[in-house]
């Protein structure tokens, strides 16, 4: 199945059960302009609807392949992570996510993205190059960011120095 199918189909089912959701990773990289190649659907939920969404998957053709207290990670009829929102910051992401009314699925805003891409790169050295790269696109490319809370992310993880070298790298 291709992405895009993978990616209608988690939405119309979840969907069809009001479990809020949006895109995050590399699809939501595609619908903030950056073209790169991806293989899975990336979305985020809000964590106490993490076994509804879990049986709802699987009863649709979805198999479980990998899962943590934070994470489900499905493959079978497609790849579709899903990041479990649980922390009053996360589930902010999530409610101030926007409409992507092409495909009509909410995503986060750029600053939540950089956010999760920060978390990402900490909690896994080996995600340093690509998610630096997709922050520095967005810090590119989405002039009025907010700052504010792009470092307050950034300080959770000890990372707002680094944050700063991509922002003088590309002088902003």
């Amino acid at each position: 199945m291709d992405l895009r199918k993978t990616l209608l189909l988690a939405h119309d089912l979840l969907d069809s059960e009001k479990i809020d959701h949006a895109l995050i990773g590399g699809l939501a990289m595609v619908n903030l302009g950056l073209t790169r190649a991806t293989i899975d659907v990336d979305l985020l939920i809000e964590d106490e609807n993490k076994e509804k969404a879990r049986t709802l998957l699987i009863n649709n053709g979805f198999t479980i392949s990998y899962e943590t207290p934070d994470f489900l990670q499905f493959s079978g009829i497609g790849l579709l992570d899903i990041l479990l929102a649980k922390r009053p910051i996360s589930r902010e992401m999530l409610k101030n996510a926007t409409l992507v009314s092409e495909i009509n699925i909410k995503c986060l805003l750029p600053e939540d993205i950089i956010g999760l891409k920060i978390q990402a790169f900490s909690n896994d050295i080996s995600r340093e190059f690509q998610d630096k790269a997709d922050i520095q696109f967005l810090i590119e490319n989405y002039l009025n960011l907010d700052w504010n809370k792009i470092k307050s992310y950034a300080e959770l993880f000890g990372k707002w120095s680094e944050i700063e070298e991509i922002k003088n790298k590309i002088n902003i």
